[in-house]
């Protein structure tokens, strides 16, 4: 064992003891260090040789009793000893001076000390195979609060690295987790997270697991904890156990950029990001059973035949507005869409904000390829709007469309707009509170035209009611108390709380990625494929070796399974077979390409025109090994230099063989799922 590493681990024992409020656990810390004293000096009085006229004049009485008296008072100092005068004055010093420690100020204030140190965060101790977390955000509650699901990090230490007020931390975590204070062994530390010495006094080369989270309302969020994210893979260089790293951003365009980034090479780094917002939205649309079909964006209403469409209204753009927006746009794509309808039932997707005319700006210049492909309608007020349809060199195949109310939902004409949408038979009409206010987000919710609540029945909740979705990012105490005791508001649905409701890992959504990973590795690679593995090991075996971007696609096709699964008991018993309708089985496919092309395209990918797309495919499928080549060469430079796909284009366009790997990819969902 290392001296130094069983010192500091003592040495945080020691200071852990100073913050409890029951004493003798503090007093055992001297009385303890007394006995050892005393122990060693009844051991050396023992074993020294005394002289035969001390042993005369000693009067009979014991070593051990005359050292103990000697230590614990200096009074107790005899004229005639078997001890020698210099070993009893050594004892009388250090009993005396451990005695005085009670009775000066200098030794209490050095544990005062050490007591606000461990307060502040400015104590470095020593860990390994422990937990550790960079950054003291609400994420760290959520993270604490779902260790009951995740056996892989319980019963281990916790480090905490923040950046704010360590004790603040501290005693918010005891307040809103009392079981904390002695279930988990947890210590915080302050400092700056992205600083390779502060990493070091951390041990992150021997840590486990890492969560970088970051500090609430940052503005430059995302920025530090990739700041972070670069120290740790530099400081991990020479680490041999593998720990798994969770970053933690808030910014879409955050992702976009780290979808860029090269496989990993790092060997004791496993990084898997999370936009907590995105995460947050995916776990609040993603049903979780068959029985909360009312919870659904579609409610379980639109199968192949139905004259129906979703439409999403998202009230505020902000970042959560944003990814609730963009998960959505991953989710509805529904059988009933079809590009030669006169009418094709597209999903709309509206925002309502103050600023939506400039920030639409924003989304065209952002998303310049999804703005090729989509139909946009901008609306004001007095009645003027303006549209732009998709540039017809492109094509007219996406079943998602954009719309931008420039104002508030106080405003009489959005107001009438919104009673329309909610008493319009062919829609399907949620609403989704995403401002940055947490008050404002219920109030407005709870003002909405009449139309909204008038269908809503707590005991019968209908299909069609429409749903009001509320982001409350701090507590749902007022929302659910409306939702659960006035039946007016049934239909309130409050997302984003800290209470337990929301996993910071998206664990379910990340294992049915590695299984749809797993679809994919075979499929891709001809292999036969008859069971998914039930061990977590061989799937994880696969997923370490995607990108980070592979990962994230992974996690956005498992959102849409659910989907699938249900579109498939709609096909699986049909009223009568129709002879010029596609097949269940090219139906799904079609879906999952839909969703694939939305994807890329909020991924900042652009489309080829489709005459280039065309030859491009001729090219690749030709019979001159040359040609072959030089195309593939071609398509290669378009994906990684100009960020164009040439597949994102209708189902009919693409080449035979990645219809064919769709068809086998979703059959394999239907037999998996």
């Amino acid at each position: 064992m290392h001296i130094k590493p069983f010192l500091l681990r003592l040495l945080w024992r020691f200071d852990r003891s100073l913050l409890t409020h029951r004493a003798w656990q503090t007093l055992l810390w001297p009385l303890g260090l007394g006995l050892i004293l005393l122990l060693l000096f009844w051991i050396i009085g023992l074993l020294w040789p005394a002289s035969p006229l001390a042993l005369a004049t000693s009067g009979g009485i014991p070593r051990w009793a005359e050292t103990s008296g000697l230590f614990l008072s200096g009074g107790q100092f005899p004229l005639h000893s078997p001890l020698p005068l210099l070993l009893q004055l050594i004892i009388v010093i250090a009993g005396s001076a451990l005695m005085a420690a009670f009775l000066t100020g200098s030794v209490t204030t050095l544990l005062l000390n050490r007591r606000d140190n461990l307060l502040h965060g400015h104590s470095r101790y020593y860990f390994s195979n422990h937990i550790l977390v960079l950054g003291g955000s609400q994420v760290v509650l959520q993270l604490l609060r779902s260790l009951d699901s995740r056996p892989d990090l319980q019963g281990k230490p916790w480090v905490i690295l923040t950046s704010a007020d360590a004790a603040a931390l501290r005693d918010l975590i005891h307040t809103t987790l009392p079981q904390t204070r002695h279930a988990i062994p947890l210590v915080i530390y302050h400092g700056d997270p992205t600083d390779p010495s502060t990493l070091r006094s951390c041990q992150a080369e021997l840590a486990s697991t890492i969560l970088i989270t970051g500090e609430d309302g940052d503005p430059q969020h995302d920025q530090l904890n990739i700041a972070c994210w670069n120290t740790l893979r530099h400081q991990r260089t020479n680490a041999t156990l593998l720990a798994q790293c969770y970053l933690y951003i808030d910014r879409l365009f955050t992702a976009q950029m780290l979808h860029d980034l090269p496989p990993e090479s790092h060997t004791s780094l496993e990084t898997t990001v999370i936009n907590r917002f995105e995460a947050i939205a995916r776990q609040t649309l993603v049903s979780p059973s068959p029985d909360s079909a009312h919870l659904t964006l579609d409610r379980y209403l639109l199968g192949p035949d139905s004259t129906r469409r979703v439409h999403l209204i998202v009230v505020g753009l902000t970042p959560m507005g944003l990814a609730f927006a963009s998960t959505a746009a991953q989710l509805c794509h529904y059988p009933n869409f079809a590009t030669t309808a006169a009418r094709p039932r597209r999903t709309c997707i509206t925002f309502v904000d103050p600023l939506a005319a400039q920030k639409m700006e924003f989304f065209k210049t952002r998303y310049p390829g999804l703005f090729q492909l989509s139909h946009i309608t901008l609306r004001t007020d007095g009645g003027g709007w303006q549209s732009s349809r998709p540039d017809p060199a492109y094509g007219d195949f996406l079943d998602i469309e954009w719309q931008f109310l420039n104002g508030g939902v106080e405003q009489s004409w959005i107001r009438d707009l919104l009673s329309s949408y909610a008493l319009d038979e062919q829609q399907v009409v949620s609403v989704a509170f995403c401002t940055d206010n947490p008050s404002h987000n219920l109030s407005a919710a709870l003002s909405l035209p009449a139309p909204y609540y008038s269908l809503a029945d707590a005991d019968d909740p209908s299909a069609v009611s429409p749903l009001i979705y509320v982001y409350q990012p701090l507590n749902a105490v007022l929302a659910r108390a409306a939702q659960t005791e006035v039946p007016r508001y049934h239909n309130i649905v409050p997302f984003g709380m800290p209470d337990g409701t929301v996993d910071p890992f998206d664990a379910a959504t990340t294992l049915l990625a590695k299984r749809i990973n797993y679809i994919h590795h075979k499929i891709e690679s001809g292999k036969p494929l008859t069971t998914i593995p039930s061990e977590p090991q061989s799937l994880n075996n696969l997923w370490c070796q995607l990108s980070i971007a592979e990962k994230h696609r992974a996690i956005h096709a498992a959102t849409l399974v659910d989907t699938l699964m249900r579109t498939t008991r709609s096909l699986s018993d049909p009223d009568g077979p129709d002879p010029s309708a596609p097949s269940p089985t090219d139906l799904l496919a079609r879906i999952e390409h839909n969703r694939w092309n939305m994807e890329m395209l909020l991924d900042n990918y652009a489309p080829l025109p489709a005459n280039q797309r065309a030859l491009l495919n001729q090219a690749l499928a030709c019979d001159d090994p040359q040609t072959r080549q030089e195309a593939a060469i071609l398509n290669k430079r378009h994906a990684n230099l100009r960020h164009t796909l040439k597949d994102i284009a209708p189902f009919d366009d693409l080449p035979a063989d990645l219809q064919q790997r769709y068809r086998a990819i979703v059959e394999q969902y239907r037999r998996a799922f």
